[in-house]
């Protein structure tokens, strides 16, 4: 078994797309100038819920994976 996520690229070509599809928008909503900033901000703020998603709805290995009911207990602080 595992202790690691082996779609690592896969996630982070996805999550490199959302944030830049979104990035000018989270910039004038969070009054952020600096786009280093804003995307901090914008991990900070949706990281979570990218991996969340990824993970559980478009990660081919999701229903094998023991890192996606890892993730439940992490969020849940268990």
């Amino acid at each position: 078994m595992l202790n690691q996520c082996v779609h690592l690229r896969e996630f982070s070509s996805a999550q490199i797309d959302v944030i830049q599809r979104h990035i000018d928008q989270h910039k004038w909503l969070n009054g952020i100038a600096d786009s280093n900033k804003a995307v901090e901000d914008f991990c900070v703020k949706y990281a979570w819920l990218m991996r969340d998603f990824y993970c559980h709805h478009c990660c081919e290995k999701k229903a094998s994976c023991h890192l996606v009911d890892d993730l439940v207990s992490i969020k849940n602080g268990m």
